[in-house]
């Protein structure tokens, strides 16, 4: 009787040293599910967060595409009549800016950006689509000769940027006043490779 109590004792024993593991093992097995969980529900959302990064960055390089051919004049007044023929106009006196320029280049299409209003107190940019891309650099470098013309010291040329760009833009020109209110005068904004830096004016 002794002996079987003895086995029987050491048999419940091994029961409960067994069922102890399974408890063990059971509780490890739900942790290892849970990591599993975190760490697949983590992959899910840098591969969605990496695919919208990306597409954001496809129809940021489209947008920036389908600008290239695209540029902004700036300050050119409008008619003072809203019956008048705003585009013809401004085509006209586009023309004689060009001729002015030395360029012969005729836009593709022009149209004022924004809603028309005489009570405001700037007049509309006017959008320019040209031909070729060449074009806008030709632009660029013969307008500082309107300085040289009395009606026209003050019309501006610009790139026909997309949202990204102007913010970036911006970013650069509170940087470069920050930069420069701290001890750095000779800072400026230059086009590096297509790309606005703030870069030394010594090292131009």
């Amino acid at each position: 009787m002794n002996s079987q109590s003895e086995k029987m004792s050491s048999l419940t024993s091994k029961m409960n040293d067994l069922t102890s593991k399974l408890d063990i093992l059971s509780s490890d097995n739900e942790s290892l599910k849970l990591r599993v969980s975190a760490i697949e529900d983590n992959l899910n959302k840098t591969n969605i967060s990496n695919f919208s990064s990306s597409n954001n960055l496809i129809a940021e390089m489209l947008d920036i595409q389908s600008r290239q051919k695209n540029i902004l004049l700036f300050n050119l007044s409008e008619p003072t009549s809203l019956s008048n023929d705003t585009n013809v106009d401004d085509l006209t006196a586009i023309t004689k800016i060009f001729e002015f320029l030395g360029l012969q280049i005729e836009p593709t299409s022009i149209s004022r950006l924004g809603s028309r209003s005489l009570t405001a107190s700037k007049p509309r940019p006017i959008k320019l689509t040209l031909s070729d891309q060449k074009e806008v650099f030709s632009i660029f470098s013969a307008q500082n000769k309107l300085k040289t013309h009395q009606a026209w010291t003050n019309l501006r040329f610009s790139s026909d940027r997309t949202k990204a760009q102007r913010d970036f833009m911006i970013h650069l020109r509170n940087e470069l006043l920050r930069r420069r209110e701290n001890g750095e005068p000779e800072l400026i904004i230059k086009y590096v490779k297509g790309t606005p830096a703030i870069i030394n004016s010594k090292n131009v």
